[in-house]
């Protein structure tokens, strides 16, 4: 016979002793019936609730702590630190329960709501830390828990709400902060479960159900029995109860479908070897980045002592978390050790420290060698006074030069002392001790691969071919041919990313509607003005957004019939385009190949994704490019993406076109324009005069009359020049009478139409005689002469030359340097390496979903242009948007070797793995044996 109920639906208290019954009660009459748990003092149900209770309370804290401190200029200097915890986790930032208010000196910058996304020129507050006393105690390789269960550090990373964010009031409504309030308040308002006395089923959110089933692999939550009869029917009551929908991924309540879950179950499913592989590959790339910062440190360390003797004491510097320290001297941020002035603070990289030191010893000698005159002429020519002291020490500069002239600046630190030496001793030990197996190369394939093909001709190379897959042979086949050519500094095109269907969802208006939807945008009236470029002069200038989007579809021309062609600029905002992929389209991120190295948080191989989510970054999370575009190359005014390189690779995937056709009449007035354009500059070339060929360059009014950007007309006259000039072509409406034969995708027919996107990319070996090229033909490019000296110096940095067909073949013909040329269709993505000029032609108004990364194959030239960019004047744009190259180096490193600890000791996949298993390293496999032995004698 079943036991009685009570009437609250607890058990009744017949035939448990008093001593074993749960003590929760109400102060008064009433007591739960129910027998505790073992070693506990209340019953299975109550202790569950008021772990709940618990978390709910920390999350309103944390809420209260985030408003709080949207309102205050400065954290408690218990918060300005990038602190290293005991398990040196630096994704999570230090607790403030306190918080004051303090004037910030000349130097130091903060993220506000809606400031810009700019650095301060140099350093933040000096303040000595005293954290030596257990600076011994942590360790990098760090022990992990018996359960190895990585849901952890993943639950702790979506959860965080108190930390400012980059500068943007969407941003407010981040994907985290959205899944942690809905995780954890349960749809309710301010009250708890146990406030109500039941168990809140995370389907339905409700908290009234007779009994909710707990997931004992998340413990944090429960599913209804209505809900698992309705949705989850074919998994039984155990597997529920050991692994829940939401952990295995396949949950679809609103708060699971949008958020990345289904991409962070796709990296879980990577068999554990592939992801011993992949972080081997990381640790591989990092290496020699992080020694290099460490000999460094090690050199100013010894430097330090010799100065002042053997025991030294370095400073740390406090920073809050959205802060970064940059040198006074080259505006470059600084990753952990500089020098700094005690008296005026003054801070100095150990890059800009070695070049002065440099450019002090050869000052003296004759005759100087190239890199000492660059060394000269950028510190000594601008500096001339300051010189490092004969003992390898450096004086503060002068006051004329931002200094104090104070005799000497001490070593500090922003890290801990130790942390770098220990990241260096694992790596080394992980990296060496590993046998990596190629049973993931690829076999080697020849020209007749239908994957591989030829975008450029040069005489005796061979790279000509470039490798394009399509996205299922990806997915298929894994990522050991792509990494195989990536490697190579090859650019790569993945075809048939996605399926025609998806088209119409890309329509500029319908991510206009869809982003009013998920941001905090609130004109919804169709006179919001945004920004946008002009690229008949690259001028800026006001439109608005429904105006833009007519353009799109329609055309836009000027009254002389030139058409007007325009790119979006800073429309979408990166933060606005995150949330709209997040809530509009979770399925479509999802689905895209190459997760692992494009993924800007969870890609295993994307060492960008390393840093903390707190961490100060530009251009982070993917963008959307909205452009017009035409099929014939005007000359002029062309829709261009002008000639540089990046940092970061690069992706972008094209998901919309629209074609609009010239009419004949405005063919052959464009034609005698350009006649006309062709002779006069034939004619200035006769007389001696600075040509005129430029395409994204000065305006051409003189040509083409007085400029009128149709802003200025009323929308009748407007629509009526547009009706007479264009023939609209919309890819998303299917009409393919023009195109190719269309292919099909799983079963979707996806009509190929004509390409969207023209891109020339440049091999970066060619980078020295591409630079030397617009060195020698920079005036033909229509720049004036205030652009000078910088612009001739730093030709790719600036981004203000495009290569017509006219250049290019000059350049083939003078130095035999080609670019890979090609053309981007619907649904493909081009992938771009670091270091790789490119430039692109819009010949189709589009939308382009960009995202970047830092792949390990990358980081030696992504340390190579930082470098590059370091020696650019400080006014230059490109200093804004440097990658910190070092401090991802660390923070990768520190993240890999955490994460091999994980996959090592997790008893669930030992046997996948095999302790004893070549693949691994000696020395985790001995770090393991260590700790199984201090478990048990732990236990014992």
């Amino acid at each position: 016979m079943d036991n009685a109920r009570s009437a609250n639906g607890e058990e009744n208290a017949a035939g448990i002793p008093d001593d074993l019954r749960c003590k929760r009660s109400d102060g008064k009459q009433w007591r739960c019936t129910a027998m505790s748990m073992p070693d506990k003092t209340v019953c299975e149900k109550h202790y569950i609730q008021a772990k709940k209770r618990a978390a709910n309370s920390a999350m309103r804290a944390n809420l209260k702590k985030a408003k709080r401190k949207s309102h205050s200029l400065s954290l408690n200097e218990s918060d300005n630190v990038y602190l290293e915890s005991k398990s040196d986790d630096f994704d999570l930032p230090l607790s403030s329960i306190g918080l004051s208010q303090k004037k910030l000196s000349k130097n130091e910058f903060r993220y506000e709501p809606e400031r810009d996304a700019r650095r301060g020129s140099s350093a933040r507050r000096a303040s000595n830390l005293n954290d030596d006393d257990d600076d011994d105690d942590d360790d990098v390789v760090v022990d992990v828990d018996g359960d190895g269960d990585g849901d952890a550090a993943l639950y702790e990373e979506e959860n965080w709400v108190s930390y400012d964010s980059p500068p943007d009031s969407s941003r407010k409504r981040s994907r985290r902060s959205l899944e942690a309030n809905a995780e954890y308040s349960d749809g309710t308002s301010g009250s708890s479960d146990e406030d109500t006395g039941g168990q809140t089923c995370h389907q339905c959110r409700r908290n009234d159900r007779d009994r909710v089933t707990w997931c004992q692999r998340c413990d944090r939550r429960g599913y209804c029995d209505s809900c698992l009869s309705t949705w989850y029917s074919d998994i039984s009551l155990d597997e529920i109860q050991r692994i829940c929908p939401a952990c295995r991924g396949i949950c679809n309540c609103k708060t699971c479908l949008r958020s990345d879950n289904s991409i962070k179950v796709r990296i879980r499913e990577i068999p554990v070897l592939d992801k011993l592989q992949y972080l081997h590959v990381l640790l591989s790339s990092v290496l020699p980045v992080v020694k290099q910062i460490h000999h460094e440190q090690c050199f100013e360390v010894e430097l330090e002592k010799k100065l002042r003797g053997a025991e030294i004491d370095l400073p740390r510097i406090k920073l809050n978390t959205d802060e970064q320290m940059c040198c006074n001297f080259c505006r470059i941020p600084i990753t952990d050790y500089h020098r700094r002035c005690p008296s005026c603070s003054y801070d100095l990289c150990l890059n800009c420290c070695r070049d002065l030191r440099e450019a002090t010893a050869d000052h003296n000698k004759e005759p100087q060698t190239e890199q000492a005159k660059t060394s000269d002429r950028n510190i000594l020519s601008k500096f001339p006074h300051w010189r490092s002291n004969d003992n390898g020490s450096i004086p503060c500069p002068p006051k004329e030069y931002g200094g104090c002239g104070y005799s000497s600046l001490n070593l500090s630190r922003i890290f801990k002392m130790n942390w770098v030496a220990k990241l260096v001793k694992n790596v080394e030990e992980m990296v060496s001790g590993c046998r990596i197996s190629n049973a993931d190369d690829p076999p080697e394939t020849g020209r007749n691969d239908l994957r591989l093909c030829q975008y450029s001709h040069r005489e005796a190379s061979d790279d000509n071919y470039l490798y394009c897959p399509a996205s299922d042979d990806i997915k298929t086949d894994g990522i050991g041919s792509f990494r195989k050519h990536w490697k190579t500094g090859e650019p790569i095109i993945v075809k048939q990313v996605f399926d025609g269907s998806s088209i119409s969802s890309w329509d500029p208006m319908v991510i206009w509607r869809g982003i009013l939807e998920t941001t905090d945008e609130k004109a919804k009236d169709e006179n919001r003005m945004v920004k946008a470029i002009d690229c008949l002069d690259g001028s800026e200038i006001d439109i608005e957004l429904a105006q833009f989007m007519k353009g799109y579809f329609e055309g836009h021309i000027l009254e002389n019939g030139w058409p007007q062609l325009l790119k979006l600029k800073d429309w979408p905002s990166p933060s606005a385009s995150e949330e709209f992929l997040l809530y509009q389209r979770p399925e479509f991120i999802s689905k895209l190949p190459l997760l692992q190295y494009i993924h800007s948080k969870w890609g295993l191989l994307n060492v960008a994704a390393k840093l903390p989510h707190y961490s100060l970054q530009n251009d982070v999370g993917p963008k959307i490019y909205i452009s017009y575009g035409i099929s014939d190359e005007l000359g002029r005014g062309d829709s261009v993406t002008n000639l540089h390189f990046n940092m970061r690779d690069m992706v972008y995937l094209l998901v919309h076109t629209n074609e609009v056709k010239l009419k004949n009449w405005q063919i052959t007035e464009i034609e005698m324009m350009q006649k006309d354009k062709a002779n006069k500059e034939s004619e200035a070339k006769e007389s001696d005069r600075d040509p005129q060929i430029s395409s994204g360059g000065s305006s051409p009014d003189s040509l083409l009359g007085t400029k009128s950007s149709g802003l200025e007309m009323d929308s009748n006259q407007n629509k009526s020049i547009m009706d007479q000039g264009f023939e609209i072509y919309s890819s998303a409406e299917g009409n393919t009478a023009n195109c190719k034969l269309p292919f099909t995708q799983n079963g979707d027919v996806f009509e190929k139409t004509h390409p969207g996107v023209l891109w020339d990319v440049f091999r970066r070996q060619d980078v020295p005689i591409l630079t030397k090229y617009l060195k020698i033909h920079w005036k033909e490019f229509g720049k004036s002469d205030d652009l000078g000296n910088e612009f001739v110096e730093w030709p790719l940095y600036d981004g203000a030359i495009f290569l017509d067909k006219h250049h290019k073949r000059k350049l083939k013909e003078e130095f035999g340097v080609e670019p890979w040329s090609f053309e981007q269709n619907l649904g493909e993505a081009i992938f771009v390496p670091a270091g790789c000029p490119f430039q692109a032609r819009n010949v189709q108004s589009n939308v382009q979903l960009g995202l970047d990364f830092l792949s390990p194959e990358s980081v030696g030239d992504a340390v190579r242009l930082a470098e590059e960019i370091r020696c650019l004047p400080n006014e230059h744009e490109a200093k804004l948007q440097v990658l910190e190259v070092g401090k991802i180096s660390l923070y990768a490193a520190s993240s890999a070797i955490k994460e091999v600890q994980k996959l090592v000791l997790d008893p669930k996949v030992g046997a996948e793995i095999g302790y004893g298993d070549p693949n691994l390293t000696a020395m985790v496999s001995e770090n393991y044996e260590k700790m199984v032995k201090r478990r048990q004698i732990t236990c014992a």
